[in-house]
């Protein structure tokens, strides 16, 4: 007999399943409408063969994301869901390195984010590793 999760734990995974749906949807937009997703994460379209690395990556990276992290709610795989987890999660310490080191921009809402969504994501892991 399987152990139900625990309410923080049912939480964690139907947060983790907005998130992965988010992902996913980002990772769509880069793919239909770059200009319109570039725009809202406050980048700019680069052009020729910087524009075909910036569509493709960004497109594989957060369908990436999105998709571990829906196998890992509907399978209830935790694997799958920390592979999503640092995916986003791993973007924050890059963008404080790009800052310190490459003279970027400091984005402290979107390092907030992806922190919040490793560890809601991560917590989502360890409920369903646990049961």
């Amino acid at each position: 007999m399987t152990q139900s999760l625990s309410l923080p734990g049912k939480l964690a995974l139907g947060a983790s399943a907005l998130f992965g749906l988010l992902y996913l949807s980002f990772g769509l937009a880069w793919l239909g409408a770059p200009s319109v997703i570039a725009g809202a994460l406050g980048a700019s379209l680069l052009q020729g063969t910087g524009l075909s690395t910036q569509l493709g990556d960004s497109a594989a990276f957060f369908l990436c994301a999105g998709l571990f992290m829906l196998y890992g709610v509907i399978r209830r795989h935790p694997s799958y869901l920390m592979a999503g987890a640092l995916l986003i999660g791993l973007v924050a310490p890059a963008r404080i390195v790009a800052w310190q080191v490459h003279g970027a921009a400091l984005t402290v809402e979107p390092i907030v984010a992806e922190i919040i969504t490793f560890l809601v994501v991560f917590a989502a892991a360890r409920a369903v590793s646990a049961k």
